[in-house]
């Protein structure tokens, strides 16, 4: 997919914005939204856990956007001294929602953004993981965004419009860094422009447990075998099994970190047979084998 035929169709409608501010013990459960959720990190340290991907450090300016329909929850971190935000420091078009007391925390500038692709599709329809970036000192995305809540900070005549410019500029300078030489090749973004691999890619990530076959998702796809492969490939970079076993793993990944299932079971629950298959799959991709994965996951953070 051409990043520039996805702009030329992008467009962008920004909910209101909200500081989140998080201490102590306590932490904020995000309920799962129609749209997209984005977090950027203001001050202060924290974890955002989500089900299904790895949790997520937060550090200032981190910059996340999280996938429709999925739960999170934040947590602060131990030994992060943020101050206490004054009346000064809220945007004035920003509610301000607090979870505990204290002076370890996090606080994030939090919101929802509906951005389509042609046809009212929404851009981020096929993402299932949080996309994160750490934004350093001199990032045009960085500057993008302070830009963004500087305006909601003094709103004027004219503040939405602006507004929706430069949340649109932030999703430009962010589909940038996912798309190599205008080629959009990540399965979530290339599966916006065609409709028929959509079709097989959000069979995969709903139930990737599923005993799939490239013939059946060729049948869901509504294309022949050959065709079918020859398209994924091109489209995603891998072959459709591939894809798949990425998918599985990784839901596998996230099942060990939020349960105390044993291994054969979720082997199983993500539509392996053999034990020890899944173990060997799981060290080649995610480096460890899933007991000493899940042991690392456990192990309390450094003081």
């Amino acid at each position: 997919m051409l990043l520039e035929r996805l702009l030329a169709g992008l467009e962008v409608v920004v909910a209101p914005f909200a500081v989140c501010d998080v201490r102590g013990s306590a932490h904020l459960a995000v309920p799962a939204a129609d749209e997209a959720t984005l977090h950027y990190v203001l001050a202060g340290a924290g974890t955002a856990r989500t089900p299904g991907a790895a949790d997520v450090a937060l550090r200032p300016h981190t910059f996340m956007v999280l996938p429709p329909g999925l739960a999170h929850r934040v947590e602060p971190a131990r030994g992060s001294v943020i101050p206490e935000l004054s009346c000064g420091d809220l945007a004035a078009g920003m509610r301000r929602i607090s979870a505990g007391r204290g002076v370890h925390g996090v606080a994030l500038a939090c919101g929802t953004i509906r951005a389509t692709y042609r046809r009212g599709v929404g851009l981020f329809r096929y993402l299932r993981a949080p996309l994160v970036e750490a934004l350093g000192d001199g990032d045009p995305l960085r500057h993008a965004f302070d830009a963004f809540l500087g305006e909601l900070a003094a709103p004027q005549p004219g503040t939405p419009a602006l507004a929706q410019a430069l949340m649109t500029q932030c999703l430009v300078l962010l589909l940038r860094r996912r798309c190599q030489g205008g080629e959009c090749r990540e399965p979530w973004l290339a599966a916006l422009d065609d409709d028929l691999l959509g079709t097989a890619v959000a069979a995969i990530l709903e139930a990737p447990e599923a005993p799939f076959t490239v013939e059946r998702l060729a049948a869901l796809a509504g294309m022949s075998r050959s065709a079918f492969a020859l398209r994924f490939a091109e489209a995603f970079g891998r072959p459709p099994m591939a894809f798949l076993k990425e998918v599985r793993l990784a839901r596998a990944a996230q099942m060990l970190r939020t349960s105390d299932l044993p291994v054969k079971r979720v082997a199983g629950a993500v539509g392996y047979a053999s034990r020890s298959y899944f173990s060997r799959a799981f060290k080649a991709f995610h480096g460890l084998d899933p007991a000493a994965y899940r042991s690392r996951a456990e192990a309390p953070p450094p003081s």
